[in-house]
């Protein structure tokens, strides 16, 4: 496949899941972005996630462990979408990979829609660009959720105040779910980084 001129927007599903999870908000992103639904590499039987963690409920995702999944996501980048604009929607592990390929080549992704995502524990090799750059990241979250823990987001919230131009989101009695008014303002906030292409 030869490199688009068309701005792609990458949806990355979660952790157990597979390429069409984020159909449903995909097929509303607004013009003039391409919808891409991309799957997790590592097979999980019928499901899949976008990279393996030994003790999830331990101390957390390392940048060795996210690194792997988010090259793969760059070499894709540059393979189908050349010079391009590119930005990414992700859900849960999703949200964690759209992150850690932002933190690894500041300047590829234009922005970042982070759903009830995490982060990983230690540096990465680009955050000292990316606190210059600080590039537009929406992250909503369910003040209920009970997969994502208080470290995640205690960490999401020294992070990404100092690495991008964050808008937050809090969702009353929303758990480890995509809620409905959760999409309409990730699509709001992608409509308004439209303006800027």
């Amino acid at each position: 496949m030869s490199p688009t001129s068309v701005p792609s927007l990458l949806f990355l599903h979660g952790r157990y899941g597979v390429r069409d999870d984020l159909a449903w908000i995909a097929e509303r992103a607004p013009a003039p972005w391409r919808p891409v639904l991309l799957q997790g590499p590592v097979s999980l039987g019928d499901r899949f996630e976008w990279f393996s963690v030994a003790d999830w409920e331990g101390v957390g995702a390392l940048s060795s462990n996210a690194a792997p999944a988010a090259d793969r996501l760059l070499a894709w980048i540059d393979e189908n979408c050349g010079d391009a604009p590119v930005a990414a929607v992700g859900w849960s592990q999703g949200g964690a990979t759209a992150l850690q390929v932002m933190r690894r080549s500041p300047g590829r992704l234009r922005f970042v829609v982070t759903l009830g995502g995490f982060t990983t524990i230690d540096a990465e090799r680009g955050d000292a660009v990316l606190a210059g750059r600080r590039p537009p990241v929406f992250w909503g979250h369910g003040a209920d959720d009970d997969v994502i823990t208080p470290n995640d987001i205690e960490r999401m919230r020294e992070f990404l105040p100092g690495h991008s131009t964050l808008e937050e989101r809090v969702y009353p009695g929303v758990g480890h779910d995509i809620s409905t008014e959760m999409a309409d303002d990730a699509l709001r906030f992608i409509t308004e980084q439209s303006a800027e292409l």
